[in-house]
């Protein structure tokens, strides 16, 4: 039986009041695409703008400009600093993703996911092995034939033929173990993951047709996080 990740609702109050690690899920569908280019230029730093620019499809836009805007105002608020002083970047040599203020990467470990314009994330105050994912789960997916081409046997194994959430479950955690050890996620496909994970903690949760997991080295992780309406969040920003 999996660890259960609860996922809650909540504003954006209640996140910055919780402790760290910051868990929150967020669905960034309903922006306005005539509103995308002002959030912009309003939240993202040069950098950011850059790599925001740069993508062609109208939800991963979405998606970077909803992920980049909640880490920065939870790592704003957890270290009592600007807003506009951090920016995000991913470190190619290390494989994850960065706070920098001042050209120093903050002493904090963040992890980002998103599927379908839901972005899900973790930030965590102590520098851990830290990965998530989430995976809309497709219940049309030919999961027989993914599991038998790329996972290890006694994966496919355990897996019955219309067992979607058992699929996902282990998908979401190839991800994550990925994203926490700087692995390829064609390294860790075939590998008996549950075996490998059994020195991590982790967590599982499925809300609204969308599959996550979240997975750490060290610290017993909370037992919910938080569903943000990102309406909602973008009005505390504007106070």
């Amino acid at each position: 039986m999996p660890n259960i990740l609860q996922i809650k609702a909540g504003d954006l109050n209640s996140v910055l009041k919780a402790k760290s690690p910051y868990i929150v899920l967020c669905s960034c569908n309903n922006i306005n695409e005539r509103n995308l280019n002002t959030l912009a230029n309003q939240l993202l730093f040069d950098n950011e703008l850059e790599a925001f620019e740069a993508r062609k499809k109208l939800s991963a836009k979405k998606e970077y400009i909803t992920s980049r805007f909640l880490i920065k105002t939870i790592i704003s608020h957890h270290f009592n600093i600007s807003y506009h002083t951090i920016r995000l970047c991913f470190n190619h040599n290390l494989k994850k993703l960065q706070a920098i203020v001042n050209n120093q990467p903050l002493p904090i470990s963040i992890s980002l996911a998103h599927s379908k314009g839901m972005v899900f994330f973790v930030i965590n105050e102590e520098n851990v092995l830290l990965g998530v994912d989430v995976e809309y789960q497709d219940s049309d997916r030919d999961i027989t034939a993914v599991s038998e081409s790329y996972f290890h046997p006694s994966e496919t194994k355990s897996l019955t033929k219309n067992d979607h959430t058992r699929f996902y479950q282990l998908w979401t955690l190839k991800e994550s173990l990925a994203k926490a050890t700087g692995q390829s996620i064609f390294e860790l496909l075939g590998q008996n993951t549950i075996q490998i994970i059994k020195n991590f903690h982790y967590q599982l949760g499925l809300h609204d047709g969308f599959q996550y997991a979240v997975l750490q080295n060290r610290k017993v992780l909370p037992s919910s996080g938080y569903l943000l309406n990102l309406e909602s969040a973008l009005l505390h920003y504007a106070e």
